[in-house]
């Protein structure tokens, strides 16, 4: 499956019924990611996330320096482009994180 043949407004919901359909250890390749990403950002526009945004977005969901990316990963940072392209602040977003790390530790 190729990213591209996706509407990049997919809900998250349906964006993660059709990645469960893909087999077990299917990835994607850097590039594929950020261009879907930059769609699903700026869907007005040919705007792209420049390099230092996607490696922040990672660093910020947990993702490994890579290249390839699972399914999980493009849904984590799937979430993390829509908190954004609603005005989201970084600062909310780790905050947000940081409170589903402690529901899943108590």
């Amino acid at each position: 499956m190729k990213l591209s043949n996706l509407d990049p407004l997919i809900p998250l919901h349906e964006l993660r019924e059709k990645l469960i359909q893909l087999p077990k250890g299917y990835s994607f390749y850097e590039q594929e990611v950020v261009e879907f990403l930059s769609q699903r950002r700026w869907p007005e526009s040919n705007r792209s996330i420049n390099r230092t945004t996607f490696w922040r977005w990672r660093t910020d969901c947990g993702i490994e320096h890579q290249k390839v990316f699972s399914r999980l990963d493009l849904l984590k940072l799937c979430q993390i482009c829509d908190h954004y392209r609603i005005d989201g602040t970084r600062s909310e977003y780790l905050d947000i994180v940081k409170q589903k790390k402690d529901k899943v530790v108590t």
